[in-house]
């Protein structure tokens, strides 16, 4: 399912280690601005590969057991999928991905993996530090 209001995508179903997530879109623009092409063939290309590039990713698999001390297999027991940022770029197609640690309540402890996606191959992992 990908929901669109005004030819901007909102929602959208993507699967993360093999688990389908819907997920709200947020887009780095600037006040009155457009999205910029590279930023809708990002999130085009982050949709259709997001998975199997995941899943290929020793990177990111260490990264997630190393720093956050949680097997990637039980990964969702933990974190929780945020949303899909797509960041502005006039040069390159980046996506980012948060994942955030939620408490029993659902709110956000502040411990976050953000996952970062450029030119339809992962990039890099990190906090939100590295795409904010």
């Amino acid at each position: 399912m990908i929901e669109k209001t005004d030819k901007i995508i909102k929602k959208a179903d993507v699967t993360l280690f093999g688990e389908a997530f819907t997920l709200p879109v947020e887009y780095d623009v600037l006040g009155g601005e457009s999205l910029l092409d590279s930023q809708k063939y990002a999130l085009e290309m982050f949709l259709g590969k997001a998975d199997n590039l995941l899943n290929n990713s020793e990177v990111v698999k260490n990264y997630i057991e190393n720093t956050k001390q949680i097997k990637v297999n039980d990964l969702f027991d933990e974190l929780s999928p945020e949303c899909i940022f797509v960041e502005r770029n006039d040069n390159d197609r980046y996506t980012a991905v948060f994942l955030s640690v939620l408490d029993e309540d659902g709110k956000r402890t502040g411990d976050t993996v953000a996952i970062e996606f450029k030119n339809e191959e992962f990039y890099r992992v990190g906090d939100r530090s590295i795409v904010i």
